[in-house]
């Protein structure tokens, strides 16, 4: 399995030998945070064989591997519509999946790309004193930070606080808290904070809390530190749910279908789609 860094702040060019080498995939995914196998036509079964080297791929209701379409091309996407900002998938999930992937099955040019920022990248670039005022501290993370149902008035965390599971779980109980320092599944240093789903930081008065993360994302999201991936066909793009966070600009109409796995050590997904179409919001 050879390697090479992408022309970008982080990432890296991996080309396949053979099946691969796992131990070698997860130590690359550790070092770099997301990962480009290009050029290589691969199925269903070697996509799935190489997130499995990763760690548990969440199965569907049938214990099957989860398979996920995100497309345009079709009414049962798994994605929402329109541009999504930057975010880590299930951030306000007590337990965050680890690692995605998405293949290129149907890539025409000119598609939407995807933009990738490194958290455990700029981590490691703020200032001493800020990262000071973060350690030891949680962040309170929303599904929606503004309420679906009125968009200008903020979303408050309820209390109790249900948890995914108990009965009349919903939208409104869709709230978690993480470190705001912490680490990836491989034990890499990050950043756990987010433009989509972070309220707060836990501990400091609001106005203290919205202007460090301003400076966070500030650097973070500033375009010199920004990964953005033109699909080409047969892209296989892996990347560290922890480390690594995604965005879709505005898309555009151009026919775009991704296949996607990732690697969860809960089943966790069936639930928030069942209960995101019963409201509307797949």
């Amino acid at each position: 399995m050879n390697s090479s860094p992408l022309a970008a702040p982080f990432g890296a060019l991996v080309e396949l030998e053979g099946t691969g080498d796992g131990a070698e995939l997860g130590r690359l995914l550790a070092e770099h945070g997301l990962l480009v196998l290009r050029g290589r036509e691969i199925t269903r079964e070697h996509q799935i064989e190489l997130v499995a080297q990763l760690g548990r791929v969440e199965p569907d209701a049938n214990g099957e591997p989860m398979m996920m379409l995100v497309t345009n091309q079709q009414d049962d996407s798994t994605a929402p519509e329109g541009e999504l900002v930057f975010h880590y998938d299930y951030a306000y999930d007590p337990e965050p999946i680890t690692a995605i992937s998405m293949y290129g099955l149907e890539i025409s040019a000119g598609v939407t790309p995807t933009r990738f920022a490194s958290s455990s990248r700029v981590l490691s670039q703020l200032r001493p004193e800020l990262v000071a005022r973060l350690e030891g501290r949680e962040a309170a993370h929303a599904c929606f930070l503004q309420r679906p149902e009125a968009p200008d008035q903020r979303s408050v965390e309820p209390e109790p606080l249900l948890q995914r599971g108990e009965e009349d779980w919903g939208p409104e109980h869709w709230w978690a808290h993480h470190p705001a320092i912490w680490k990836s599944a491989a034990g890499t240093p990050t950043l756990f904070l987010c433009l989509q789903h972070t309220d707060r930081i836990l501990g400091i008065p609001r106005e203290e809390s919205d202007a460090l993360l301003r400076e966070i994302y500030t650097r973070m999201y500033h375009p010199d530190a920004v990964y953005e991936h033109a699909w080409q066909p047969m892209d296989l793009v892996i990347w560290d749910n922890l480390t690594v966070q995604h965005a879709r600009p505005e898309p555009n109409a151009l026919p775009r279908t991704l296949r996607r796995f990732h690697v969860s050590e809960c089943d966790l997904t069936e639930e928030y789609l069942r209960v995101g179409r019963a409201h509307g919001f797949l």
